[in-house]
């Protein structure tokens, strides 16, 4: 079973580690995902959950150089958004496996 972490994110936008009633960062964070936890983060007054932000503002501090990488999120944000961009991946690698695939087949 995958264990879960609950962190809080104050209106001072610290986050807090529940389970160790410790202040945490967005390294530590990935550091705890890299390690398999899953975690989930709360804003303090609303009770919403911000995951998804929490965790995109940790893949982005923890690239150094995203100036190399303008014409990717040009490409993303063109397509609508990371999750429709992914989708657009994920059918190019499913078309490229099924062409190399019928290529493969046609060789034999």
């Amino acid at each position: 079973m995958v264990q879960t972490k609950m962190i809080r994110r104050y209106a001072n936008r610290k986050l807090y580690d529940t389970e160790t009633s410790k202040y945490t960062t967005l390294k530590e964070i990935m550091s705890v995902v890299a390690s398999g936890v899953n975690v989930i983060v709360t804003d303090n007054v609303s009770g919403n959950d911000i995951t998804g932000t929490i965790l995109l503002s940790a893949i982005v501090e923890t690239e150094q150089d995203l100036n190399g990488q303008t014409s990717t999120l040009l490409e993303i944000l063109r397509a609508g958004g990371l999750s429709k961009y992914v989708g657009i991946l994920k059918e190019k690698a499913s078309d490229a496996f099924d062409n190399g695939v019928n290529a493969e087949a046609e060789n034999e």
